[in-house]
């Protein structure tokens, strides 16, 4: 069970280090938001060698990388999988089953030219918009990949174009259709 997630700025030695020794479930090295554009290559070339010589003990180990609407994702991708102590990829803007297709068929190439078993490397989608929620499902059906559907919280927000509650009932709908989607998917 992932009960917490803790998120690591790429570009941040000091974080990436020692991430794994705070007790999480698990560890997402952010290559997306927690990334200035001017350091995007700075922190595919850190996480790819942390994820070659690190050391997380028993904490699951993912990335966020940027968005597939985005020139970087193919690149962030190429930077990881190598490492074969990937186990997985957290996609924001997740919203469309063609967007998951295309990054797992991007994978798939990738896992075959690096030796790493076909499927080994999980998606975790981050629904970032209406039309995401709207279509949970068939986000969650659309690869044998997919893990894990998610909302994307201070996204989903500004698409709603509402503002956060202290509550954070704004999102209530959104995380029970997740939900309600993900147990339909199995």
């Amino acid at each position: 069970m992932r009960r917490t997630m803790l998120y690591l700025p790429g570009n941040n030695p000091n974080m990436l280090v020692r991430g794994h020794l705070f007790g999480s479930d698990g560890i997402v090295m952010d290559m997306e938001d927690a990334v200035a554009l001017s350091e995007k290559d700075a922190a595919r070339i850190m996480i790819s060698k942390f994820l070659r010589r690190g050391d997380f003990g028993s904490v699951e180990v993912t990335v966020r990388i940027n968005g597939a609407d985005t020139e970087f994702w193919k690149k962030d991708l190429e930077a990881i999988v190598p490492s074969k102590r990937l186990d997985g990829v957290r996609l924001p803007k997740a919203d469309s089953p063609q967007v998951i297709r295309d990054v797992d068929e991007e994978l798939s190439r990738l896992e075959d030219k690096y030796g790493i078993a076909q499927g080994h490397i999980k998606l975790f989608c981050i629904l970032e918009t209406a039309y995401g929620i709207w279509h949970a499902y068939d986000v969650a059906t659309a690869s044998r990949r997919v893990t894990a559907i998610l909302p994307g919280g201070e996204d989903l927000v500004a698409d709603l174009k509402t503002s956060r509650t202290p509550e954070g009932t704004e999102l209530e709908w959104s995380r029970r259709m997740i939900v309600i989607a993900a147990r339909a998917a199995g």
